[in-house]
């Protein structure tokens, strides 16, 4: 496995060609900035590298190209570049550009996590969690989660409120998972925002509130989040914090069913069939 980050002296002709692909990435000028890339990549510019792997994979400037990603990912994953660390391990989780590999992934990941990357410190928590490409160790989750949210990575604090409020890896805290998702809903997080709802529905870490809950899930469910639609949905039908409204919703129910919530589908089927027998006319 590569070593750590360390601090190499960067060749001044480099750095100006990485500088000036950088200036055209940004204008979207990305036949310019490959260029550009290429000739600090060229002198051994580790960054120039993996923005040229970020190109391949997206197709940006050049034809897309996974494999060739791969190895500008791996160039630049082995002379430091946590970036390219975490790029790397995600094509080894994904089998983009090579066989899928979960354990390289994972190394890969915690290299980047090391090397204090939020975004990896989080996904070694996530693996941790689940056990993929390592063995499952909730402890350890927690505190890669930990980690990450100390560094505003607002996933990782809604994560890190998840253990909290489960007691996976942490004590459990109802209060402290109430406060972790709070703060990541501030962050604009979805799925802590749906948390949050939760939290107001039944009392946990927070005095019971079933309008704050509507509210919070709304909030998620306007970002995405198909549980929340569900939530929103659910609320409607039953009248629990917010007026009683089937039309409306039949309208939440249907988005969380097309954004893959399999349980909406069953609450649609029992709505569309309430709605039916309360539009049939009365048989005197």
């Amino acid at each position: 496995m590569a070593k750590k980050k360390e601090i190499r002296p960067v060749d001044a002709a480099a750095q100006a060609a990485y500088e000036k692909g950088r200036a055209y990435y940004r204008a979207q000028e990305y036949e310019q900035a490959v260029a550009c890339f290429l000739q600090a990549a060229q002198i051994g510019h580790p960054d120039a590298e993996n923005f040229l792997g970020c190109c391949y994979e997206a197709g940006q400037g050049v034809a897309r190209n996974d494999a060739e990603a791969v190895n500008r990912y791996r160039h630049a994953a082995w002379h430091g570049n946590v970036f390219a660390q975490y790029n790397l391990g995600a094509c080894y989780a994904d089998g983009r550009g090579v066989a899928r590999d979960d354990k390289a992934a994972f190394e890969w990941f915690r290299l980047a996590a090391e090397n204090g990357y939020a975004l990896a410190q989080h996904r070694v928590g996530m693996c941790c969690f689940a056990g993929t490409g390592t063995e499952r160790d909730s402890r350890a989750a927690a505190e890669w989660f930990k980690k990450a949210a100390e560094q505003g990575d607002a996933r990782a604090r809604c994560d890190l409120g998840s253990c909290y409020y489960a007691g996976r890896g942490v004590e459990q805290s109802a209060r402290k998972a109430f406060r972790c998702f709070r703060a990541a809903a501030l962050k604009g997080c979805a799925e802590a925002f749906n948390n949050l709802g939760y939290c107001f529905r039944f009392g946990h870490g927070v005095r019971k509130s079933e309008k704050r809950a509507f509210r919070c899930f709304r909030a998620a469910a306007r970002r995405g989040c198909a549980g929340a639609q569900y939530n929103v949905g659910l609320c409607f039908a039953t009248g629990h914090g917010t007026p009683q409204d089937m039309q409306q919703a039949k309208e939440w129910l249907e988005r969380a069913a097309a954004g893959g919530y399999s349980a909406a589908n069953d609450l649609l089927e029992s709505l569309h069939s309430r709605m039916e027998m309360q539009s049939k006319p009365l048989i005197q």
